[in-house]
C-alpha cells in the first residue's frame, strides 16, 4: 500500500506553497491535481507527488506555470507508466510546438543520432532528461519526514 498525503501534507513534502499551489489548480496550470469534491482534501499519491515536486523545480528554474504544469504532469504519468525507470526524457519535437511527450529515458535515441532517426515519427527538436529514480527517494524520504511530523491540521 502506498502513502497518500493531504494537500497540505503534500505542499510541505515538494517545498511548495500551498495557496499558490490551489491558485495554479484553480487556473488550469497544473492539470494532474489528484481529483477530489468540495469538502474533501486531494490525496497525493507517489507518482503524484513526483509531479508536484517537478512542478516546483521547473518554476524555480524559470518556467512559466504554465508549462511548467504541463511537463511535470507529462514526465509523471510516463513515470506511472514505467515504475522502475531510473529517468524519464521530455522530448520536443518541431512541429508539436504545444507540448513534448515524456518517455523512459532508454527509448529515446542518442542525440547522436538525432540527424538520421525519427523518433515517434517525427525529428526531435529537444530533450530534457529528468532523474527520477532520485526523485523518488526524495520525495520518500521527505515523506516519511513529514509522517513523523504530522498535526491535527492535516
Amino acid at each position: 500500500m502506498s502513502i497518500k498525503l493531504t494537500t497540505a501534507a503534500a505542499c510541505r513534502v515538494a517545498r511548495i506553497d500551498r495557496d499558490r499551489f490551489n491558485e495554479h489548480v484553480a487556473a488550469g496550470r497544473f492539470g494532474c491535481a489528484p481529483s477530489t469534491v468540495p469538502g474533501r482534501a486531494r490525496l497525493f499519491d507517489p507518482d503524484d507527488m513526483i509531479a508536484l515536486w517537478l512542478f516546483r523545480e521547473l518554476m524555480e528554474d524559470g518556467f512559466d506555470a504554465s508549462v511548467a504544469g504541463m511537463m511535470a504532469c507529462e514526465v509523471a504519468n510516463a513515470a506511472r507508466i514505467a515504475p522502475n525507470a531510473t529517468a524519464i526524457t521530455y522530448v520536443q519535437s518541431y512541429f508539436d510546438k504545444a507540448g513534448g511527450h515524456a518517455y523512459p529515458a532508454d527509448e529515446v535515441p542518442a542525440s547522436s543520432d538525432w540527424d538520421t532517426k525519427l523518433f515517434s515519427g517525427t525529428d526531435i527538436r529537444k530533450a530534457t532528461t529528468f532523474r527520477i529514480g532520485k526523485m523518488r527517494k526524495l520525495i520518500e524520504f521527505y515523506t516519511e519526514e513529514e509522517r513523523s511530523i504530522v498535526g491535527e491540521n492535516d
